[in-house]
């Protein structure tokens, strides 16, 4: 009996979908990283007419046993009135037996609203990458902060990126920057170069950037806090990215002193710094969501502090934003 018969009278239906690979994503985003921006505040302004239609569960984390370094995590996320439908299975590849120099390893997928197929696949770091640094810069859109002087600690994919995203969207061109990993630090002037070649880029010890930046974007694999009160207070601006998991920290809980705690959603307290800081049980410090921070109207004097470790509408966003500039597709969202 031929294959082809066995699989008909199985009805095993093929099953079509589109594969993006991490490059592909990275050309889209770096092409059309205006447009997102504005897809993605626009999103925000109107997360309340979407309220009900977002079923958002906790991030799930599994950690590895057996002293095997990393852990990886399960976001699933719809939204009814997008028929959006998605789900990211993202793992952190600390141990790199197999794949050498790349933390964020996994797929994504993109669901079929009515047959509940994956219609796309995607590699997860490069966006992912983007879509830490795009949140980081809207969380500052949204601050109404003017600046000058800009500082980035840490310079992997998403410091390139946070960099990338305030050139093109707030023309900001010049940045000083800090990270002990030398290999990172040439790669992102190399990165900065051929894609921002009018960029200057200043590198300065830690202290040295703190002390001369009005904002500071951090995106590190640090284990022990960077910033704190006595060395950031004057900071108008600070976003934490890089401590996503319970051994890492960016951000002292004394800078809550001084500065109003913004975060992306409320499943960030459940990681990281804010985890550490027990923030579901004090009733002194209430973060708000960015949801609610973008519609409130500008403060005087406001200095913020703005923690992310990511949620899965934000993933599922930008993968539609991918997919349908891949396939000449109107989003309007």
């Amino acid at each position: 009996m031929q294959k082809n018969t066995i699989k008909n009278l199985l009805r095993l239906n093929d099953e079509p979908y589109t594969y993006v690979d991490e490059m592909t994503s990275h050309n889209i985003l770096i092409d059309n990283c205006n447009e997102f921006m504005e897809t993605l505040v626009k999103f925000y302004n109107e997360w309340s007419d979407f309220e009900t239609d977002i079923k958002l569960p906790l991030k799930q984390v599994f950690v590895n046993n057996n002293d095997i370094a990393g852990d990886y995590r399960l976001m699933p996320c719809s939204i009814e009135s997008m028929h959006l439908k998605f789900v990211k299975i993202i793992g952190t590849n600390e141990e790199q037996r197999k794949v050498k120099d790349k933390i964020s390893v996994g797929k994504a997928l993109l669901i079929d609203y009515f047959d509940n197929y994956a219609y796309a696949v995607f590699d997860v770091c490069a966006f992912s990458s983007f879509r830490t640094a795009a949140i980081s810069v809207l969380a500052l859109h949204c601050s109404n902060i003017s600046l000058e002087k800009v500082g980035i600690i840490g310079t992997g994919r998403i410091g390139f990126y946070t960099a990338f995203i305030l050139y093109k969207w707030h023309n900001i061109k010049s940045f000083t920057v800090c990270d002990t990993n030398e290999k990172n630090y040439q790669n992102f002037v190399a990165l900065c170069k051929h894609y921002m070649p009018d960029v200057t880029i200043e590198h300065k010890q830690k202290e040295s950037l703190l002390n001369n930046s009005e904002a500071v974007f951090l995106a590190t694999t640090a284990s022990e806090s960077l910033l704190n009160v006595s060395n950031s207070k004057h900071i108008r601006f600070i976003s934490s990215v890089g401590a996503d998991a319970d051994n890492l920290s960016e951000i002292d809980a004394s800078l809550l002193n001084s500065h109003r705690l913004i975060t992306d959603s409320f499943q960030s307290t459940c990681l990281g710094d804010m985890k550490k800081w027990n923030l579901n049980t004090r009733s002194d410090t209430i973060p708000t969501e960015l949801k609610h921070f973008i519609l409130e109207k500008y403060q005087e004097n406001l200095k913020v502090l703005f923690i992310s470790t990511g949620i899965a509408v934000q993933d599922a966003l930008i993968c539609k934003f991918i997919y349908d500039k891949m396939n000449a597709v109107d989003h309007n969202i």
